[in-house]
């Protein structure tokens, strides 16, 4: 039987289930920065199953800070409110510099890289490093 991300994240060790939801978030985000498309938070919060947008704060995060760690342009950027800009827990670019932060998430080969692993996305959000077996 096919693992699903919701079944997963629900049965994850606390601290976890963020960093499960920030690999769903991931693949989503990828695909859309490549066909150039934004995604509002509205839109990511039915696609994967919650009431509210209140738990994409922390996977948000994980992606964020991810991005960040490894030097990618902040694929985050991308996910917007009804305004069209990121929420208020977006710190990776200053407003003055969207247009062109977005600019570069929709021109990163995103699909030419291995994805982040779960572990690593955790760490990213919590500042640690991953516990990577190399």
């Amino acid at each position: 039987m096919t693992q699903q991300f919701t079944a997963i994240a629900k049965n994850a060790d606390t601290g976890m289930k963020s960093a499960v939801r920030a690999l769903q978030a991931w693949q989503y985000l990828i695909a859309k920065a490549h066909n150039r498309q934004i995604v509002k938070y509205d839109e990511l919060t039915s696609l994967m199953e919650y009431g509210t947008s209140k738990p994409l704060s922390s996977i948000l995060g994980c992606i964020m800070n991810y991005c960040d760690r490894e030097g990618l342009p902040p694929l985050t950027i991308i996910v917007v409110n009804r305004f069209g800009i990121p929420g208020a827990g977006f710190t990776a670019a200053e407003p003055d510099t969207y247009h062109r932060r977005r600019e570069e998430v929709f021109a990163h080969p995103w699909f030419r890289q291995v994805p982040p692993t779960v572990q690593e996305l955790r760490a990213a959000y919590t500042g640690a490093a991953a516990d990577v077996e190399t």
